[in-house]
């Protein structure tokens, strides 16, 4: 007779422990993991990535740092429904060289309304009634980028833009609203983009300027040797 445990077979009992030890063990470490990087009341994360160190709401999601032709370091954070990102970009010197010789930018200046016609033509794509307009008068937020670029002794350059019609979603057409920001630090570019559905955006404006002030920007030559 063969030994059973639980009723199975032993040879099949013990590759269900098996599998089972491991996601347990795993269940434990990303835990332990999310509890040592919780900040403030317990609703933040803390995270290091290899271009900088910031704070986002723990319901939020952020996809793992990239680079991108090993010239630019990528991070995005989703909000808890989707509808919006933070994107982060930070180039190497090279990088910064590059991208704008090919896209024939003469200074940093020049970044977000390239950005806002990218977004526009990516939109164009899904829905061929999109229309862009630019946004004035966004007091609020406009003197806490520009007090959040002082603090950090360099030139902020930004766009508020939204897109009419960007995309259609079971029968009922949404608009999408993005703050485009572009930055030069040590000669390398950096570009940040929070963009999302129109109401989605808007009700998360608080959590941006949080994850905006949280953000530090690792010293030049940590993620690029260029």
């Amino acid at each position: 007779m063969r030994a059973k445990i639980f009723g199975l077979r032993l040879p099949l009992a013990m590759f269900i422990l098996l599998i089972l030890s491991f996601v347990i063990v795993g269940s434990s470490i990303i835990y332990w993991t999310l509890v040592c990087n919780l900040v403030d009341d317990g609703n933040w994360l803390h995270i290091k990535t290899d271009a900088c160190e910031l704070k986002f709401p723990k319901k939020w999601y952020m996809e793992k740092g990239s680079v991108e032709n090993g010239t630019a370091y990528i991070v995005n954070i989703f909000s808890e429904d989707f509808k919006t990102v933070v994107h982060l970009k930070f180039y190497s010197r090279v990088g910064t060289q590059e991208f704008m010789r090919k896209n024939n930018l003469s200074d940093a200046s020049l970044v977000p309304s390239f950005n806002a016609q990218r977004l526009y033509n990516w939109s164009l794509g899904i829905s061929e009634n999109a229309t862009l307009h630019f946004i004035e008068g966004e007091s609020n937020i406009t003197s806490f980028i520009e007090e959040w670029g002082k603090k950090r002794g360099c030139d902020i350059h930004y766009l508020f833009i939204s897109i009419r019609d960007a995309y259609k979603k079971q029968d009922t057409l949404y608009n999408t609203t993005g703050l485009l920001i572009s930055l030069m630090i040590d000669q390398r570019l950096i570009e940040i983009i929070f963009y999302g559905e129109e109401h989605s955006w808007e009700e998360n404006q608080e959590y941006f300027k949080l994850i905006l002030n949280s953000i530090e920007v690792l010293k030049a030559g940590d993620i690029f040797e260029s």
